[in-house]
């Protein structure tokens, strides 16, 4: 029997949220110990093993076949907290993998083609600083001034998959990768307010452009120095300076209507200018605080969908006569899976894709 991938055995388990233990308490042919050895290929499976496996896991056979994710998670940027426990974290990395899997698996097809990604790479080093940064990004993206009002499209467009995971994991708001073929992937919680998944878009956008394309001294704030560019992005110094000079508290809900952006960031993006002081800043987080509104704000925020898978599916579905089934087994996951993953978001819009061919 060809042995089946030990670390897509790992994935799968680790997908679902179980260890090892909980994982082997429930197959009568399998114990922790040996699980282990399995999982760092030190024990061969057998067939009706790997079967009991499949079907507690919910993944076809098929899956454990495949090869594993080259890149690791570790070596992106990850904006999460140290309060998300290790299992959590286990299986949203997992989750990550399988989906950064299938998207490679999509845009294999020659008769499916997306554009490329061609965003300029700002060397701190030489330089550039975070807001020099996105300053220019903002020139290359052609972006009129003042706020963005459709950053999945824009981004998008340029060639970024945006895949908006659907966790409860209040620690999650984002992660920039690649897939194994060089795909750009920003994912974002999808359950984060709208204001955050802006500065978040743009915090991303930061690690993209401004981290991972080079090697970075241990001393580098790689975190402050994304944090920096998302404000210049969102709001430009420029654009948005004559609205923090005078500004109070009562202003800040019109200011985040129009900028799109939490409260919070606005106060944030007014110390960093140096338009408010030390103490009207720490009074206007206080009122914040005693307004209840430093967890979830008050104001709507509006944002675009992001629809670029969607549109690879379409394609897939209406160009190459796919059906759900037939994508779910191409993809090798589950039906339930796909569904899941894949078709969660019916809601978003359609545009049509200039790219696919």
């Amino acid at each position: 029997m060809q042995q089946p991938n030990f670390r897509m055995i790992a994935l799968a388990r680790e997908s679902r949220g179980l260890t090892q233990t909980e994982l082997a308490a429930k197959i009568k042919s399998l114990n922790q110990g040996n699980l282990s050895k399995i999982e760092r290929n030190e024990l061969n499976i057998n067939e009706q093993t790997l079967g009991e496996i499949a079907n507690v896991l919910s993944y076809p056979i098929d899956f454990f076949y495949q090869k594993e994710v080259v890149v690791p998670i570790s070596s992106f940027y990850y904006r999460k907290k140290a309060t998300i426990k290790k299992r959590n974290i286990l299986s949203l990395e997992a989750t990550i993998n399988i989906i950064r899997k299938c998207i490679d698996i999509l845009v294999a097809n020659e008769e499916v083609q997306l554009d490329d990604f061609d965003f300029p790479k700002f060397d701190l080093n030489d330089g550039w600083t975070p807001i020099s940064a996105a300053k220019r990004l903002r020139e290359f993206l052609r972006l009129p001034k003042g706020p963005i009002r459709n950053p999945f499209t824009i981004l998008e467009d340029a060639g970024i998959i945006i895949y908006e995971l659907d966790t409860e994991e209040e620690g999650f708001d984002g992660i920039t990768t690649f897939t194994d073929s060089g795909r750009p992937v920003i994912f974002l919680n999808k359950n984060l307010p709208n204001d955050r998944k802006r500065f978040t878009i743009g915090h991303e956008l930061a690690h993209l452009v401004l981290h991972i394309p080079f090697v970075l001294e241990p001393f580098r704030d790689e975190e402050n120095e994304a944090n920096l560019f998302s404000g210049e992005f969102n709001m430009p110094e420029g654009d948005c300076r004559g609205d923090l000079l005078r500004f109070g508290f009562s202003k800040l809900g019109p200011l985040k209507q129009y900028w799109g952006l939490s409260k919070a960031a606005i106060i944030r993006r007014a110390r960093n200018l140096e338009l408010i002081n030390n103490n009207t800043y720490t009074y206007l987080q206080i009122e914040l605080g005693r307004k209840g509104e430093r967890k979830r704000e008050t104001g709507v925020v509006e944002i675009d969908e992001p629809t670029l898978l969607n549109e690879l599916l379409k394609a897939y579905v209406e160009g190459l006569g796919y059906t759900d089934e037939e994508l779910a087994s191409l993809l090798k996951i589950s039906k339930d899976d796909f569904l899941k993953l894949f078709r969660s978001n019916k809601a978003a819009r359609i545009r049509i894709l200039k790219s696919i061919v």
